[in-house]
């Protein structure tokens, strides 16, 4: 112990104990600067004796290695800045574009009778459910004329995919309790579409069966029906040039949707518009004024559950899926079907989805999409 401190005092001097006291040296603070080296040479020297031996083995290894050209150093091209990813959390699927309705402002008409095998579309939704889908909304056509099918897709869809949501859109015309207790388990959200509580208006507009009256009567029947299950209940609602000025206040509270979905009738080349463009129906004669539009918001603001949808807002800010699973985009003001996700994966199929992200949150595209887990009562058996 006695000699291994460099000890410094109160006057910067370092304490020599090698003869049993404390002689102070000289100040570190003195004119003269005087230097540490001395006291630490020893080591220094032996510090010196090493490196210098170490020098000569490199020197040696050095001059037996192979003499080997010296390259130019290049440093690595920057990789090309991709886009982030786009994960398609929603996805509405349109199994099919059959139906028993006829609307006139209709834009996913019915002009073929396909339908994938049940197998294919669970692999292309498995294929998305890996690419980060967490709700998927069937819609149609009318769904419900294919109820096993959509049921057996929620069943899958809940059972080993683990989506958050399911959802369908139909017109509550085919919905029955049997279909319910089998499959309503899987189902979070039913939107039922509703445009108008006067029966003239929806016959006036396609919104019927074969002309019979009948559908606003279902719509309140369905809605019961899924109260009694736990499902969530949200109302959709075409604005045209039949209903805007109709008052819907009343009936809208009675349902009392979690949601109400208000769109302005919207117009796509080769669905709606006219024989020209090769579409099915025309709804050009059904289209309002953005005043108009506005107009009937302005008149329901009071209903909490309103959330109304521009044609801007809606265009181009959902993942629609098509009965062969292709992004259908439509930006250029009609629908054009990509690539399937069965032949090139949902990345590259996503490419072709024309998807207006920021639209799809700003029109609240991500909402309390799930049912409520509270233990619901007993079905009845009827």
């Amino acid at each position: 112990m006695r000699d291994s401190y460099l000890n410094l005092d109160e006057d910067m001097r370092f304490l020599n104990c090698q003869d049993g006291g404390k002689t102070p040296g000289r100040s570190l603070l003195e004119p003269r600067r005087i230097s540490v080296a001395p006291i630490f040479s020893p080591l220094i020297d032996q510090t010196l004796w090493h490196l210098s031996k170490m020098s000569a083995i490199v020197s040696n290894i050095i001059s037996a290695l192979p003499k080997l050209p010296i390259l130019p150093f290049s440093r690595p091209e920057e990789p090309e800045s991709n886009k982030e990813r786009l994960v398609p959390v929603s996805v509405n699927y349109f199994p099919h574009r059959q139906c028993n309705y006829h609307c006139d402002f209709c834009f996913h008409t019915t002009k073929n009778m396909k339908i994938l095998p049940l197998d294919d579309a669970k692999h292309a939704l498995r294929l998305l459910a890996h690419a980060g889908m967490k709700k998927l909304n069937i819609s149609g056509g009318e769904p419900f004329l294919q109820p096993v099918f959509i049921g057996e897709i929620f069943k899958f869809c809940k059972e080993e995919l683990n989506l958050e949501s399911c959802s369908i859109v139909n017109n509550g015309s085919k919905v029955t309790e049997k279909w319910l207790n089998e499959y309503g388990q899987y189902l979070d959200v039913m939107a039922i579409s509703c445009d108008s509580f006067d029966p003239d208006t929806n016959i006036k507009q396609g919104r019927t069966e074969n002309g019979k009256p009948g559908h606003i009567d279902q719509v309140f029947r369905v809605v019961d029906w899924c109260r009694e299950r736990g499902i969530k209940v949200k109302i959709n609602t075409v604005v045209t040039i039949h209903n805007w000025d109709e008052d819907m206040v009343d009936s809208i509270r009675q349902l009392n949707p979690f949601r109400w979905k208000v769109f302005q009738c919207l117009l796509l080349d080769s669905e709606n518009t006219g024989a020209e463009t090769g579409s099915l129906r025309d709804a050009r004669h059904l289209v309002i004024r953005e005043e108009q539009f506005q107009e009937f918001l302005d008149h329901h603001k009071e209903l909490e559950c309103l959330v109304p949808e521009s044609n801007t807002a809606m265009k181009d800010s959902y993942l629609l899926l098509d009965e062969d699973m292709c992004f259908l985009n439509c930006q250029d003001g009609n629908k054009r079907s990509g690539r399937s996700i069965l032949d090139v994966g949902v990345e590259e199929a996503l490419k072709d989805a024309g998807f207006d992200e920021e639209q799809f949150f700003d029109r609240m595209g991500v909402f309390d999409w799930t049912r409520d887990t509270k233990e619901q009562p007993d079905s009845p058996d009827w």
